[in-house]
């Protein structure tokens, strides 16, 4: 009974150290938000639903929830320019801890950045890309930030503004 008892603690630990060895093939992810400048001529105002369509510098049409708090928005026309900011989601992926190659995608939907200052009680870091933008980035999870140092690269995977809905605030 020993002997079968000692081979099913070997084949457990075995299992547990394979499994290990699994997971850290596989990188890090930090799913956060980070506030961006948007801008553009207005298409359309929807006084109903409080949503701004406004098309961009690059010919792209964007839905932006107004707060309610914007009580003039029916003086807002067709044609005018605004500016204002939203929250958009992202993805960090932390490279170094893993051994994955990472190159960024041909549609600029990601690139990559390296952290330049971290706030773990706040859950939020500052990453800049190679052309010396920066970006704060609140992880969704504040503790996913605790093991993240200055100096570490991250791919910077931001979502289609086209797919989001997300609130903005026009000014």
């Amino acid at each position: 009974m020993k002997l079968k008892s000692k081979k099913s603690i070997k084949a457990a630990m075995i299992a547990a150290a394979s499994s290990i060895l699994m997971t850290s093939a596989f990188a890090t992810s930090i799913d956060g938000t980070t506030m961006v400048r948007v801008g553009g001529n207005v298409q359309s105002v929807d006084l109903n639903t409080h949503r701004v369509t406004v098309t961009n510098e690059q010919g792209a049409t964007e839905s932006f929830q107004v707060g309610a708090n914007v009580s003039d928005l029916g003086k807002l026309k067709a044609g005018t320019k605004v500016v204002g900011t939203t929250a958009r989601p992202i993805r960090l992926t932390v490279l170094e801890a893993s051994k994955l190659a990472a190159l960024p995608s041909e549609n600029g939907n990601e690139t990559i950045a390296q952290v330049t200052s971290v706030d773990s009680q706040r859950g939020s870091m500052t990453i800049r890309d190679k052309q010396g933008a920066e970006l704060t980035v609140q992880a969704n999870s504040p503790a996913a930030v605790s093991a993240v140092v200055p100096g570490t690269r991250v791919l910077v995977n931001a979502v289609n503004p086209a797919s989001l809905t997300n609130g903005a605030v026009l000014r």
